[in-house]
């Protein structure tokens, strides 16, 4: 009984093997960083005070990391990376999970969630500061800065090459990172940008 039951389980995993779109491609990619943080408030008094414009940080810089490409059925593909990007102050590590369709012969549509860690954001720091100083609500910048976050992300690509890809993607921060005295009425939201290459091994 074991033997057959061993034999049904080797013949369902080769039927799968068989079925298999491709064997997953490893790449390295890297390129361009745009870096966004909005501090959105929607109270007129705070708006009077000129927070919105007040701190305002857009940061250019690089991101590097690896990626897998994972032919699921027909054009559609899943794409996990893990990414790093610096931009001035502001350093990051990405992992985004993108849905890959191919809607014509080399160019393909991205979608998915990203999580976002944060590694350096002395930028922002400051600007909490500026702004709390400015509010009269100093406090421990540390305490109230969270370094996760989730986004969600768009964007595209065109294989150049069996082997090279030129993408672009658009992200887009759901999570509020500040947790601070004015908190109910101010958001911190980080959007990225980027535009590079990958290369498939």
């Amino acid at each position: 009984m074991k033997k057959i039951l061993l034999l049904s389980v080797i013949t369902l995993f080769s039927l799968q093997l068989s079925q298999a779109q491709s064997l997953p491609k490893f790449g390295i990619t890297g390129g361009l960083l745009n870096t966004n943080v909005d501090f959105k408030t929607g109270n007129s008094l705070l708006n009077l005070v000129g927070v919105n414009n007040f701190a305002k940080i857009n940061s250019t810089g690089f991101y590097i990391g690896g990626l897998v490409d994972i032919g699921v059925i027909g054009d559609f593909h899943i794409q996990p990376e893990l990414l790093y990007g610096s931009a001035e102050d502001l350093s990051f590590f990405y992992l985004p999970v993108m849905a890959k369709y191919y809607v014509a012969d080399k160019f393909h549509l991205q979608a998915g969630p990203q999580l976002t860690f944060s590694s350096n954001i002395d930028d922002i720091k400051r600007a909490i500061r500026d702004t709390e100083e400015l509010l009269g609500t100093n406090g421990n910048v540390d305490d109230v800065l969270d370094t996760f976050g989730i986004d969600i992300s768009l964007g595209a690509g065109f294989d150049i090459t069996d082997n090279l890809t030129l993408q672009a993607r658009y992200s887009f921060g759901l999570t509020d990172i500040y947790s601070g005295p004015v908190g109910g009425v101010l958001d911190i939201k980080n959007d990225t940008f980027q535009v590079g290459i990958a290369y498939m091994f």
